[in-house]
């Protein structure tokens, strides 16, 4: 089978609904939306799961400030993205009275740069950039409706979405180092007895908080 190229990619990836996924903030008048990595990773590792990814030494600058990127690879086909590391307001930190970029601030830049990687090779998520400046947009909100009772069959298509993200989720924790070996055993368990929910919704969170220390 031959590799597939950008176009095989795009058409594939951009197709695929991540309303499920975007997580949003206000941030003064306005409301930025986003793609957690580790759903980004889930979605990735679902459709290609033979993708590699490669973060690159950090830049600094005269001003304090520095600079992340990483590049996501798909057979034959790569994407660079470098960004700014950035506040919760997507501002660049730079040097100064209590403001200089540490390493959670490096690590969590990373993580954006490759969720933005991902978006420029793929399409997943592109909405969400759609403006040129290089971070989250607004998206359009509607009128909240409430929830449909989840039903046996949505429960068990839930339950393997999220034991699929913390799959992704350990296997970035064991390829990146940083996380108490124990941690990722009872995170293995928890895939091993598939589930449930809680417990794989609590290791997500844990491990998330984990590799962003």
């Amino acid at each position: 089978m031959s590799a597939p190229t950008h176009a095989d990619i795009w058409d594939k990836m951009s197709a695929i609904d991540v309303s499920p996924y975007i997580k949003s903030r206000g941030v003064g008048n306005r409301t930025l939306s986003w793609i957690p990595w580790s759903d980004c990773l889930a979605v990735l590792q679902s459709c290609y799961p033979e993708f590699e990814y490669e973060f690159f030494p950090v830049t600094l600058y005269p001003d304090g400030s520095a600079e992340v990127g990483c590049e996501v690879t798909i057979g034959d086909v790569s994407r660079r993205v470098d960004l700014p590391v950035m506040d919760h307001k997507f501002n660049a930190i730079v040097a100064g009275a209590g403001s200089s970029p540490s390493s959670r601030d490096i690590n969590d830049g990373r993580w954006r740069a490759f969720v933005k990687a991902t978006a420029i090779l793929t399409g997943l998520g592109f909405q969400l950039y759609r403006d040129g400046s290089g971070v989250p947009v607004p998206i359009k909100t509607t009128k909240k409706v409430a929830p449909k009772k989840p039903t046996a069959v949505d429960g068990k298509k839930l339950l393997a979405e999220r034991l699929g993200v913390l799959e992704s989720i350990i296997q970035a924790c064991e390829e990146h180092g940083g996380v108490d070996a124990k941690h990722l055993t009872l995170g293995r368990e928890i895939l091993k007895d598939g589930g449930p929910l809680d417990r794989a919704d609590k290791a997500i969170a844990f491990l998330e908080r984990e590799v962003g220390r």
